[in-house]
């Protein structure tokens, strides 16, 4: 064989032996081809008819129903009615949920039965976010200044929680011989402490206020999360680090606040998860981070006010017109 059949003998196996990498790097057996694909999710947008803890039905816009078998317990965050986009997969008989987007926030009742039924109601703040309380007593000042509701101290609520030594951690719900997670005994201890914080403190209704520290991906220094959008760098550090050529793109953490309004016996009546704010910012262009605490956020009382009233207006009556002022009526003797 000549020099120049040497090479191409070598260039058709180096070829070869390249496909044979790629193909066990992505997964595929060598030698099977197109004969064993992986199944197509198949994908429906409608409105959810039903949410139990192991399956959701879905109406879709064709009129038909669709019901899917879930590995994820969906009923305390998607409302019936919810306008859903479902991915799932036909296997065994059943549709698997492969993937489900819903909004965040949920009623579980319609809003004007919540506002008909509450007057005064408690917070339950749950935090792993330091300085997480001023954003309590702002969710407090929002309810009684929009809503008109009494909202009782929160510090009472902790109190009770903790004399009556119950708590709402997931812990609890977990089989310690299996290690699963239980949502029916996690629900039923949690509607037992909502029951008895409502009894003791005489209100209508439990507002549960978790604060999350979450993980944040940004894009050219955009953060996006929980149906929120954040900068994590100021102007001039985004103008800098446009004219480089290292990444913008990365993660860093951030605060989401997780609410759930539940009755005095337990049933759960509202739900609304949305970011607050990223907990870190870049600092010039050297790529470092420097943190953010929740103390600085509060200094921008405007884009709280926003944020309250964005997260919260759902559960405010409608806003009215003013009325048009009174004209007086002129009369003629006859």
């Amino acid at each position: 064989m000549t020099g120049l059949g040497w090479e191409r003998a070598r260039w058709v196996l180096r070829v070869g032996l390249c496909g044979l990498a790629c193909a066990a790097l992505l997964g595929f057996p060598a030698g099977t081809g197109a004969r064993e694909k992986r199944p197509i999710s198949l994908k429906v947008v409608g409105l959810t008819t039903a949410v139990e803890p192991t399956r959701v039905t879905i109406a879709g816009t064709d009129g038909h129903e669709l019901t899917v078998v879930c590995q994820e317990d969906f009923t305390l965050k998607v409302g019936l009615g919810s306008k859903v986009t479902v991915w799932y997969t036909p296997k065994e008989g059943v549709n698997k949920l492969d993937w489900m987007e819903y909004p965040l926030e949920n009623f579980f009742v319609p809003a004007d039965l919540i506002r008909g039924q509450i007057k005064k109601v408690i917070t339950l703040p749950n935090a792993t976010v330091p300085d997480s309380e001023g954003i309590v007593d702002r969710i407090t000042k929002y309810l009684e200044a929009n809503l008109g509701w009494y909202v009782a101290p929160s510090i009472l609520a902790q109190e009770i929680r903790r004399r009556s030594a119950r708590s709402n951690s997931t812990l609890e719900a977990i089989d310690p011989a299996t290690g699963q997670f239980d949502m029916n005994v996690y629900l039923q201890s949690q509607r037992q402490l909502i029951a008895h914080l409502a009894s003791e403190t005489r209100v209508d209704a439990v507002l549960e206020v978790d604060v999350e520290r979450v993980q944040a991906k940004f894009d050219r220094h955009i953060a996006e999360w929980d149906g929120v959008a954040q900068p994590v760098a100021s102007n001039a550090t985004r103008t800098i680090w446009s004219l480089s050529i290292l990444p913008v793109t990365g993660e860093v953490p951030a605060a989401t606040v997780v609410m759930r309004l539940w009755d005095a016996r337990g049933k759960l009546l509202w739900g609304n998860r949305r970011g607050f704010a990223v907990l870190a910012l870049r600092v010039g262009i050297g790529g470092g981070f420097r943190d953010r605490p929740l103390s600085e956020v509060y200094q921008d009382e405007a884009s709280i006010q926003a944020w309250l009233a964005e997260t919260l207006g759902t559960l405010a009556p409608p806003k009215t017109s003013p009325s048009a002022p009174a004209v007086a009526k002129r009369t003629t003797k006859p």
